[in-house]
């Protein structure tokens, strides 16, 4: 048995417990939207409700890991996944935007915060040799599972009905750890953020992850709206959704080569090139609703790949690897400040621009990065040849 399926079978558990999270996760972000303005809300309202899930997000990029660090891994997994799940759930209660706006924020400092415990897990044990294909397979659940919890989607189903399915997802999500023997990492040590010093290191790193985290979050908070302001329903909704995601999905076949023999800023421009004429497209031609489903695709290849390229052009800049850890999180709370951005920008263009408010979001933002990484140089060396795997990759 290879050292990469030895290692991704030492972490069964935690890919199990990784799958009804995602999948649990993309039901409840995604069908936010639609439940919102089935109930009358604006599309500003839509945006506000959302970007507290981001609000959310920082805090727990920020103060999690002292949680991590005090208890451990399986038992905050536990924790966070607790709340998570019991968040969703009470969204039935009430229909009061205020409080569905204290739940998204709930629900934000969870899913961040589990995504830091996966993330740190999945670092501590790929070693460097077999990293790429460890996170190859971390790619391949995260994808086919957030697709799974996007096609949910399609049976509209009554809301109540969305967050009990959703919320029994992301409670499963920390059985397999409690029922699989599974060996935990080291608990790790707190450290600071430190932007500035961030951006010095990695200006394109900080740069991309920052539109990756408007685009990508964006998207999922608000491409249903986008679809639903073209008279189509929730069904269209969910196909549109999937479409992107399996773009984003068929785009880790191809660019991680592509950012390892070319170099990332060449990975950067490809992507958000593709993305840019994509939403070009959009913004100057009326299009049926197949050729939109065509699009999405190119359009989840040209912006899915993003963060993971914003993180390995970060450690290629990287000389002190004592850093690491300080580098990820500000890039992660730079993915996380353009999460949080991203519903409200668009739910003021959408109210008064409405579906085409959402195109020309995506064209400025996707030519703004092209145009800041021309004169950015291009890291390719052969040390980086010989060391492939030694960037860390992961999605959000």
């Amino acid at each position: 048995m290879s050292s990469a399926k030895r290692i991704i079978k030492s972490m069964t558990a935690l890919f199990f417990g990784m799958g009804f999270l995602f999948a649990g996760n993309a039901l409840i972000i995604s069908s936010i939207g639609v439940i919102l303005k089935h109930n009358g809300a604006s599309s500003f309202a839509v945006g506000v409700v959302s970007a507290c899930f981001f609000i959310g997000a920082m805090c727990g990029t920020i103060f999690s890991q002292k949680i991590i660090s005090r208890i451990g891994h399986i038992r905050s997994f536990g924790l966070f996944g607790a709340i998570f799940g019991i968040s969703a759930m009470l969204h039935s209660l009430s229909e009061n935007l205020i409080f569905w706006a204290f739940l998204r924020f709930l629900i934000g400092i969870c899913y961040y915060s589990l995504l830091m415990i996966i993330e740190s897990w999945l670092n501590e044990k790929a070693k460097n040799a077999v990293r790429s294909r460890i996170l190859a397979f971390y790619e391949l659940v995260f994808y086919l599972s957030f697709g799974v919890g996007i096609l949910i989607i399609a049976f509209d189903l009554d809301p109540h009905a969305v967050f009990i399915i959703s919320a029994a997802l992301i409670l499963f999500s920390s059985l397999p750890l409690n029922l699989i023997r599974i060996k935990e990492p080291l608990l790790p040590k707190t450290s600071e953020v430190s932007i500035p010093k961030v951006f010095d290191i990695a200006p394109l790193a900080i740069m991309t992850s920052f539109v990756a985290g408007l685009l990508i979050n964006g998207f999922f908070s608000m491409a249903s709206l986008f679809i639903l302001l073209q008279n189509y329903d929730a069904k269209v909704v969910s196909y549109f959704m999937f479409c992107a995601i399996m773009g984003g999905f068929i785009a880790q076949m191809f660019i991680g080569v592509i950012s390892d023999k070319m170099g990332r800023k060449i990975a950067i421009m490809l992507c958000a090139s593709i993305g840019f004429a994509t939403m070009l497209c959009y913004a100057f031609f009326t299009l049926h609703l197949y050729l939109q489903y065509v699009l999405a695709i190119f359009l989840g290849m040209g912006i899915f790949c993003l963060y993971a390229l914003a993180l390995a052009r970060a450690n290629d800049m990287l000389q002190d690897k004592g850093r690491a850890v300080e580098l990820g999180r500000g890039v992660l709370f730079c993915y996380s400040l353009g999460s949080l951005l991203a519903p409200l920008i668009l739910g003021v263009l959408m109210e008064y621009y409405g579906f085409r408010g959402f195109v020309w979001f995506y064209v400025i933002l996707l030519g703004a990065l092209i145009l800041f990484a021309l004169n950015k140089p291009n890291i390719l060396n052969k040390k980086f040849k010989k060391n492939l795997g030694n960037a860390v990759i992961f999605n959000d």
